[in-house]
């Protein structure tokens, strides 16, 4: 028997004993299709039933302090139509567009020092610092600004000892920015630090071997390659400063109020949820319309035509 023979044997009981391949359910996808049951009972149960049940009290009343069911619009019309709420509403957007003009103009160029000037250690360290503020207690951060503001604070105390002050730190637009800055910059620049760090850095090389100035390369290489993710940095900060409780309350007073001090509001005013809970659908609405915004200009020229094929 030649050697030929004998391997042509073996090969043909391999073939004849090999096991059948077990047949996973994922290729056909029924595994992932069971994998989605739990996100999309969680999503049901803790998102679009408290959705829908404040729709459906919109439309309910108030009698002696009590909530009853019914169906009317007047919720709707007091509340739409009001010039506290149109003033809140005008409020609240300017407040929140001007933190979003403030968090991406500060963090992309500290998000840039980082990914691109820092070493591999002082990176690290550096998104370390960003991470524990995002996972620290808001309202301590908050109390520590009102410290630091306050009139007898300590930057009225470094003023004062030049001979400057007492300014007005505390309770007006400044510090209202200063503590929306603080919910959203650290967020904001580690999005942008993670995006850039995604980049193809041979199309910076081969820019700069082209006699591109590092100005030219921010505006033609990096900041085209960050479309989608300046796109969510403003989003996100949008969305955030949009419904944050915290910082119009605590230092500015609530003067002027926004959409979710009036909210808070419009309840002590008699129970009144069903109109605070126009406000509150009037808000998810407005949120949602920002972030189908984002998605659109984060596709870009060459994303809309490709949607359109």
């Amino acid at each position: 028997m030649t050697a030929a023979s004998v391997t042509t044997r073996a090969s043909a009981s391999r073939r004849w004993f090999r096991l059948p391949r077990p047949r996973i359910a994922g290729s056909s996808g029924v595994l992932p299709s069971l994998l989605g049951i739990p996100v999309v009972l969680w999503q049901a149960v803790f998102f679009a039933a408290p959705l829908i049940f404040l729709v459906v009290v919109t439309f309910w009343q108030v009698k002696s302090f009590r909530l009853e069911p019914a169906f009317v619009v007047d919720n709707w019309t007091r509340i739409l139509f009001s010039a506290t709420f149109q003033r809140a509403l005008v409020h609240t957007f300017l407040v929140a567009g001007t933190t979003t003009v403030l968090a991406v103009a500060i963090a992309f160029p500290a998000a840039y020092t980082i990914a691109f000037r820092l070493g591999a250690r002082a990176r690290d360290l550096a998104v370390a610092f960003l991470v524990v503020p995002v996972f620290s207690s808001y309202m301590l951060r908050i109390y520590a600004w009102q410290i630091v503001l306050s009139p007898e604070g300590i930057t009225n105390a470094l003023l004062g000892g030049i001979g400057i002050g007492p300014l007005p730190l505390l309770g007006g637009a400044f510090s209202l920015q200063v503590g929306l800055l603080t919910l959203t910059l650290p967020i904001a620049v580690l999005i942008l630090v993670f995006a850039m760090a995604g980049i193809d850095r041979t199309l910076i090389e081969a820019a700069e071997n082209l006699g591109c100035r590092r100005a030219r390369v921010i505006a033609h290489v990096i900041i085209p390659s960050l479309r989608p993710a300046i796109a969510l940095t403003a989003t996100t900060s949008f969305l955030l400063a949009f419904g944050d409780y915290i910082s119009p309350l605590f230092m500015t007073g609530s003067k002027p109020p926004t959409l979710s001090i009036l909210i808070v509001d419009t309840v002590k005013s008699g129970s009144q949820w069903p109109r605070a809970s126009v406000i509150g659908v009037s808000m998810l609405v407005m949120l949602a319309l920002v972030l189908s915004l984002g998605q659109y200009l984060s596709r870009g020229r060459t994303g809309r035509k490709e949607a359109a094929r």
